[in-house]
C-alpha cells in the first residue's frame, strides 16, 4: 500500500539535502503508521469481542456518546 505524506516545506528541504535522512525518516513514519494501525486493529477486535455478548443497542450508544460529550464539554468549560 502506497500512503502519501505531505511535510512542511522547510522539513522537506532539509530532509532531500540528506540520503541518509530521508531514509531514516521514511522508516520512522513507516513505523509509526504501521504501529498505530495495528493498536487500531486490536482495539477494535477488543470492542467487536465485547459487543457481541452486549445486549445494547444503537439507541443505547447514542444517548451514551450525546451524555459523554455533553459531561466532556461542561469539564472543559466549553458549555
Amino acid at each position: 500500500m502506497t500512503i502519501e505524506v505531505e511535510l512542511p516545506r522547510e522539513i522537506e528541504l532539509s530532509i532531500r539535502a540528506s540520503k541518509e535522512l530521508e531514509t531514516l525518516v521514511r522508516k520512522r513514519i513507516e513505523r509509526d503508521i504501521a504501529e498505530s494501525i495495528k493498536n487500531d486493529i486490536f482495539i477494535c477486535g477488543v470492542f467487536n469481542s465485547l459487543l457481541k455478548k452486549s445486549d445494547i443497542n444503537l439507541e443505547d450508544v447514542n444517548e451514551l456518546d450525546h451524555k459523554m460529550k455533553r459531561e466532556m464539554m461542561e469539564k472543559l468549560g466549553w458549555r
